[in-house]
């Protein structure tokens, strides 16, 4: 019985560690994924005149 549960037990931490894992893609492998820049909003203040 207790053998049964320690292999469940080595058996779902095997699947959890195996298919969190993932190969990186080679094409992309070392590059650092940019993503699309915004221009940034242009503010108009106008200030009151004294």
């Amino acid at each position: 019985m207790l053998e049964k549960l320690l292999l469940a037990i080595a058996i779902t931490f095997s699947l959890n560690l195996f298919l969190q894992v993932r190969v990186p893609n080679q094409s992309h492998a070392g590059a650092n994924p940019q993503q699309p820049q915004e221009p940034t909003p242009t503010i108009l203040v106008r200030l009151p005149t004294k």
